[in-house]
């Protein structure tokens, strides 16, 4: 890594090489539920567990919520965090699904 790792963004001290567990454990858990939301309406809108090619649609989801909260973290963690919990959002999704059809 380079020394020089902040940057002057619209007036705002940014750090470029910001990691996920840098941040506040709100926004952790905002982002988390975030992901999880987009994952789940994409379920939702093609009945299926969403495919690989619908990660950049889920994402954009979620990053255009991070940018209204003004949540500074490099797109690069997002995706990364995203790839590790994907195992963890079907298990949920298939959680609520077959305890939705259970009800019915």
């Amino acid at each position: 890594m380079s020394g020089k790792n902040h940057k002057m963004v619209n007036g705002r001290l940014l750090q470029t090489d910001k990691k996920f567990s840098s941040l506040k454990e709100k926004q952790k858990i905002k982002i988390a539920e975030w992901i999880y939301e987009a994952y789940r309406k994409c379920y939702v809108q093609s009945g299926k567990i969403p495919a690989k090619k619908n990660d950049s649609e889920i994402l954009s989801d979620v990053f255009v919520k991070i940018e209204e909260e003004q949540i500074w973290i490099p797109d690069r963690e997002i995706y990364a965090y995203y790839h590790k919990r994907k195992g963890k959002l079907q298990k949920r999704l298939e959680k609520e699904f077959s305890i939705e059809q259970l009800t019915e």
